[in-house]
């Protein structure tokens, strides 16, 4: 029986570790990519103007002990992602809502468990009168 710290166990592990990427096999060229047909390119999101001009020091987020403060980008060098979290998620909802003529799961759930809390509730008001 093997150890599970001596090298034989070791090599076994790793010889039966499954490879977490695989990566493409050979590079598209420049050349071929300028001759294949050009896909539309994707629209980009609405970016968001930040309060503070890029170099501005933030004082106070640091959030590291004894780290420096951080100091503040170029808008394009932030994610995309970041400029939605003030957003308004019921109206990004209602935009994505259900198409006419489709079935809203969610909202019939919403609509199902409300009506169940208002029968638990005049269930539990009549036992207690």
């Amino acid at each position: 029986m093997l150890s599970r710290f001596s090298a034989a166990a070791r090599l076994a592990r790793l010889a039966f570790t499954p490879a977490l990427r695989s990566f493409a096999s050979t590079p598209i060229s420049k050349a071929e990519e300028a001759e294949s047909p050009a896909a539309p390119a994707p629209k980009k999101a609405a970016r968001g103007i930040s309060s503070l001009k890029e170099g501005t020091k933030m004082e106070g987020l640091s959030v590291l002990k004894d780290k420096e403060d951080p100091v503040a980008m170029a808008d394009d060098k932030y994610p995309d992602w970041l400029w939605k979290l003030l957003d308004d998620p019921a109206a990004a909802k209602a935009k994505e809502g259900a198409k006419e003529g489709e079935f809203d799961f969610h909202a019939e759930r919403k609509r199902l468990r409300t009506q169940n809390r208002t029968n638990i509730r005049a269930a539990n008001f009549l036992k207690t009168t």
